[in-house]
């Protein structure tokens, strides 16, 4: 028992070495945000915050497919997947602003609305990129690449077919 409780902590080990792990809500607004004095300067550094997870997200998924390019199952089932994910990120931004979104159509939505949408999509979108940066490194088949995720996006091994 005691050698399958130290196996599996060291298991637990090896993967924190070098989970990205996505920031929390308030992380990105601590990143993005600390210097934002007024409602315009927090719907700015939110929009950036975006684009950057936009970014993030574009990368990493783009090195995983480059990365499994040799094998056109795993990036049939990847690419099934980000349209899945891609849904369900639509659909839970829809369902958790539908009331502002209600609001804003009518002109009465309040002034905080931008920034509260793109923080939560962007909140949203690190969390994939942590995912896909575990696909990238190839866990699910027992490679242990400790780079961070944009080193392995920017430069992604690619896994060569074998017979």
């Amino acid at each position: 028992m005691k050698k399958a409780l130290l196996a599996l902590l060291m298991l637990g080990a090896a993967f924190a070495v070098h989970a990205d792990q996505p920031m929390s809500d308030h992380g990105i607004v601590d990143h993005y945000c600390a210097k934002a004095n007024t409602q315009r300067d927090m719907d700015e550094c939110a929009a950036a915050a975006l684009k950057d997870a936009d970014r993030q997200l574009n990368a990493t998924y783009q090195a995983a497919l480059k990365k499994w390019a040799a094998f056109p199952d795993t990036t049939a089932k990847l690419r099934q997947a980000q349209r899945s994910w891609l849904a369900y990120r639509d659909a839970d931004v829809a369902a958790r602003f539908a009331l502002a979104d209600k609001e804003r159509a009518q002109g009465t939505a309040g002034t905080a609305y931008p920034m509260a949408h793109s923080l939560y999509q962007a909140g949203l979108e690190f969390e994939r990129v942590a995912r896909l940066c575990e696909f990238l490194r190839g866990d699910a088949y027992g490679e242990r690449d400790t780079a961070s995720c944009a080193d392995l996006a920017a430069h992604p091994a690619v896994v060569p077919h074998q017979p």
